[in-house]
């Protein structure tokens, strides 16, 4: 279940209010870390706005690539020991496309270390999927630097 100051904070992101505002206007005493934490990790509206052809390119090359992992484990593992220790890969692309939809910072800043982990495997450096794995690395970066800038973090 989602959070109510969680939506209060989206509603107000996006009509357009800045994060000091906002901090200001729903601060208590009792809400304070956990607004400083949902501030700090919710982008603002406008940059994610704009962002968006980036972060839907990178959603699909997450999607291929789960996919692709999903048919690899059904297909080849045989015990349901490798069954289960297959699946592992693909239930933290789900855990993190989960944490990109919701926009929070967590997705963008895992989504790169993963990505460049999953080239140690040897399944994983076969031609399309190195160059989506770097792609996706790449691109998580970026919006994670574009979109979270350390200048614009809260501090009470």
């Amino acid at each position: 279940m989602r959070n109510p100051l969680e939506l209060e904070i989206k509603r107000r992101l996006r009509q357009q209010q800045s994060k000091q505002d906002i901090f200001a206007d729903l601060s208590t005493e009792e809400n304070k870390d956990a607004l400083e934490h949902m501030l700090n990790n919710l982008p603002p509206h406008e940059r994610n706005k704009k962002m968006l052809p980036l972060r839907v390119v990178m959603f699909i090359l997450l999607i291929l690539l789960t996919i692709k992992q999903f048919l690899f484990v059904y297909l080849h593992e045989a015990s349901s020991v490798d069954l289960m220790l297959g699946l592992i890969g693909p239930l933290i692309h789900l855990y993190i496309m989960r944490e990109l939809l919701r926009n929070h910072r967590l997705g963008y800043q895992m989504l790169p270390l993963l990505a460049l982990l999953a080239l140690f495997r040897p399944e994983n450096r076969i031609t399309p999927d190195m160059y989506m794995y770097m792609a996706m690395a790449l691109l998580s970066g970026m919006l994670f630097l574009f979109l979270f800038p350390k200048k614009e973090r809260i501090e009470y």
